[in-house]
């Protein structure tokens, strides 16, 4: 009973919340193109730093083009992360989850208690959980003079470029239910910072995401200096 109230407070909150998220997404998008640009400016002087990045991430996608299997599998996996994340934010979000269903052709579905929010809703069309998942067994993995955690972050990458592709769609019955106004709002600038966030940590470790969202603050100091030189003037 707790625990229901509990869900149904943060539902309730973040439900106020969707539109205002939306907006300040939208408003946000100049932001982190601008830090992403600056992101791989620094990839581009020390390129040898994302190589296993680049490798991992452009040899799923060509493993993608031109083998059957891996299309096969990776659409499997895509159904299993896409209800994944459906079930983590329910569960992030103070829902108990009782049922989580996957299946190559039926697609999945996930049943937790209490009426949901739209972040449980929107989750799985930004959220890159195949680099968490990948992550720790790639840290844990022998020779660790390898690059495993970014070649893993590499093939996440990947996978995260093609499951969003092939999801976000006009038939897509999330996305309807969230409203295309809403995810033309939301998502690129979601998207934006995922992708960036694996390059960044790629790159530069926890150094790296951190220097990213520094440089989109950097953007809203000059913005405002600019603003205020101007109205001196």
């Amino acid at each position: 009973m707790v625990l229901l109230s509990l869900a149904a407070i943060i539902d309730n909150l973040l439900n106020r919340l969707k539109w205002p998220a939306a907006t300040f997404s939208a408003i946000c998008l100049p932001l982190s193109l601008y830090a992403f640009f600056q992101l791989l400016t620094r990839c581009f002087l020390r390129p040898l730093d994302v190589l296993p990045l680049v490798a991992g991430a452009v040899g799923f996608m060509l493993a993608w083009r031109n083998f059957t299997w891996v299309v096969w599998l990776g659409n499997g996996l895509i159904t299993l992360e896409h209800e994944l994340t459906h079930a983590i934010f329910a569960w992030l979000t103070g829902h108990k989850v009782v049922s989580f269903k996957t299946s190559m052709k039926r697609g999945g579905r996930v049943k937790f208690i209490g009426e949901g929010n739209w972040l449980i809703t929107v989750a799985p069309y930004f959220f890159p959980t195949a680099a968490f998942v990948l992550l720790l067994p790639a840290i844990l993995m022998p020779f660790s003079f390898l690059p495993w955690p970014e070649i893993a972050l590499g093939i996440a990458l990947g996978f995260h470029l093609i499951s969003t592709w092939i999801e976000t769609h006009k038939d897509q019955s999330d996305l309807q239910k969230l409203g295309w106004t809403f995810c033309w709002l939301f998502l690129p600038t979601a998207n934006v910072i995922a992708v960036a966030m694996l390059i960044a940590f790629a790159h530069d470790g926890f150094s790296g995401i951190q220097q990213y969202f520094s440089d989109c603050w950097l953007l809203v100091v000059w913005i405002k200096e600019s603003l205020l030189g101007l109205k001196k003037a």
